[in-house]
């Protein structure tokens, strides 16, 4: 039971070493973010829907981020970047699986992209619980969880996803906040 747990972890440590050392292969293409967004909703729905949680994605429409007009991920108001599909996809991932992992029945995930000048922010906001103000500079850390009395679970990750999240959005010349 432990091997792919194990497989796991080495798998992500070598991706980050990789990444922190800017030798991580990249496959630059044009990317359509709704469709980036949708994809990553699609990949979630069905544990979301089994946790009670609503998932869902939006691209905001307009040249700047305080247009209100929001429109289904998608639609003709699509946002475009260049990138490493997969490897934004697996940081939209990841982000998706914590919302989800801290985010009660009843609740909501919400993955949403808005064009800003020469770049694009997408943040993924959730209903759960939040993150005490004194853990926030922490949590692109190694190793680093909210909970440090938790003890490792199943669902739970080994502290890496942040830290590889970190990496690979700064790999795309990004970077990523809470």
């Amino acid at each position: 039971e432990e091997t792919p747990v194990l497989a796991r972890l080495v798998e992500d440590l070598r991706l980050l070493s990789q990444a922190e050392a800017g030798q991580l292969p990249m496959q630059r293409e044009p990317i359509h973010v709704g469709e980036l967004l949708a994809d990553v909703v699609t990949s979630f729905g069905g544990q979301a829907q089994a946790a009670g949680i609503t998932l869902h994605s939006n691209v905001l429409a307009g040249s700047d981020a305080g247009s209100s007009d929001l429109s289904p991920a998608g639609a003709a108001t699509d946002i475009s970047i260049t990138g490493d599909y997969g490897r934004l996809e697996q940081v939209l991932s990841n982000l998706t699986a914590n919302a989800l992992r801290h985010t009660p029945a009843g609740g909501a995930v919400m993955l949403t992209a808005a064009p800003h000048p020469e770049t694009v922010q997408i943040t993924v906001t959730d209903t759960g619980e939040g993150i005490q103000a004194e853990d926030l500079p922490f949590v692109f850390d190694r190793f680093w969880r909210s909970d440090r009395a938790r003890t490792h679970g199943p669902g739970e990750g080994s502290g890496l996803g942040l830290a590889i999240a970190r990496e690979l959005v700064q790999a795309h010349g990004g970077q990523i906040t809470v």
